[in-house]
C-alpha cells in the first residue's frame, strides 16, 4: 500500500506548509511514474509541465548568476546538479539551495507558463507519500514557475535581476523548507528577508515590501506594484543614499493576494 498526506499551502511567489489532509492510493506502479523517488530538486517530466529548451537555459543562467555555483546543471535524467566549483555569488543563495538539496525532500520544478492562477511562481500543497512495501518516505513538493511572467513584468533590469526565475525558485524552495511570508501590511516575511541577504551580497535592490499595491485600471484588470530599495546611489549624485524602484505586473481582477498559513517549523540545515 502507498500513503499520501497531503500538505497545504498556497503562493504569489509565495507558498506556506501546513497540514491539511490524508487520503489513500493502491496501485505502486502507478505512483511510481508520477514523480521521483530520490530526494533533491528535479526538473518535472510529466507532459505539460516539463520545462524544456530556453526554460531551463534561463532557469540555469539564473540560478548559476544567483548562487556563484558555475557547475551548476540539470542532468540528462532532471535532476539539479550544482557541483563543486563556486565564483562570485551569494552565499546565503548557496545555502538555501545547498539545504534543499540535503533536506531529504523531493523538489519538483513544473513550467506553468502562461497560467491565470500562477503569478510568477507558486508551491503546492505538498504530499508526504510512504511505500509500506519498500519503507520509503518522501516530503514531496511542485514549484510552479511561470516564465512569461518574468517577461511581461515592467521594471529595470537591476529589479528583474532581483526578481526572476531563479530567485523566484529559491523562494519557493524555502517555502518548502518551511518558512513563512508575511501575514500583514508592513511585513516582508521570512523567505524575502532571507533573500534579501542574498540581494545584498550580490549589490542588488531589495525588496521593500511584499503584498503589493493594487490599481485597477480596467474592469477585468488590475495593475500590481512591488517596490524595491537600493542602497546605491545614482553616479550622477554621488552621494550615498538609497532610492526607490518599482515593478509592475498585471492581473486579473479576481486575483487575491493571499495570506499565508502558519507552517511547520523551519527546517534546520545544520542538522543534515
Amino acid at each position: 500500500m502507498t500513503t499520501f498526506e497531503v500538505m497545504a499551502g498556497r503562493s504569489v511567489s509565495i507558498a506556506a506548509c501546513a497540514l491539511a489532509g490524508l487520503f489513500l492510493m493502491t496501485g505502486i506502479a502507478l505512483a511510481q511514474s508520477e514523480f521521483p523517488k530520490t530526494p533533491g530538486v528535479w526538473l518535472s517530466g510529466e507532459a505539460g509541465y516539463k520545462p524544456t529548451g530556453a526554460r531551463v537555459e534561463e532557469l540555469t543562467r539564473s540560478l548559476r548568476r544567483i548562487t556563484g555555483f558555475s557547475d551548476l546543471h540539470f542532468a540528462k535524467d532532471g535532476s539539479l546538479m550544482i557541483g563543486v566549483a563556486q565564483s562570485e555569488g551569494s552565499a546565503t543563495a548557496r545555502r538555501i539551495l545547498s539545504c534543499s538539496l540535503r533536506s531529504g525532500f523531493v523538489f519538483i520544478i513544473e513550467d506553468h507558463s502562461g497560467s491565470k492562477s500562477v503569478n510568477f511562481g507558486q508551491l503546492n500543497e505538498g504530499m508526504r507519500y510512504e511505500d509500506a512495501m519498500t519503507g520509503l518516505r518522501l516530503a514531496v513538493w511542485r514549484v510552479r514557475l511561470d516564465f512569461d511572467d518574468f517577461h511581461e513584468m515592467q521594471a529595470s533590469r537591476e529589479v528583474r535581476d532581483s526578481f526572476d526565475a531563479g530567485f523566484t525558485t529559491l523562494h519557493e524552495l524555502s517555502h518548502g523548507l518551511g518558512y513563512k511570508d508575511a501575514t500583514r501590511v508592513g511585513e516582508l516575511g521570512e523567505c524575502e528577508e532571507t533573500l534579501n541577504l542574498a540581494r545584498a551580497e550580490l549589490g542588488l535592490p531589495l525588496r521593500d515590501q511584499y503584498f503589493g499595491d493594487e490599481l485597477r485600471i480596467a474592469r477585468h484588470f488590475v495593475s500590481v506594484r512591488l517596490r524595491f530599495r537600493s542602497d546605491k546611489a545614482p553616479v550622477s549624485t554621488g552621494a550615498a543614499s538609497a532610492r526607490t524602484q518599482y515593478l509592475f505586473f498585471m492581473v486579473q481582477s479576481d486575483y487575491e493576494q493571499p495570506t499565508a498559513p502558519a507552517g511547520v517549523a523551519a527546517f534546520d540545515c545544520g542538522k543534515r
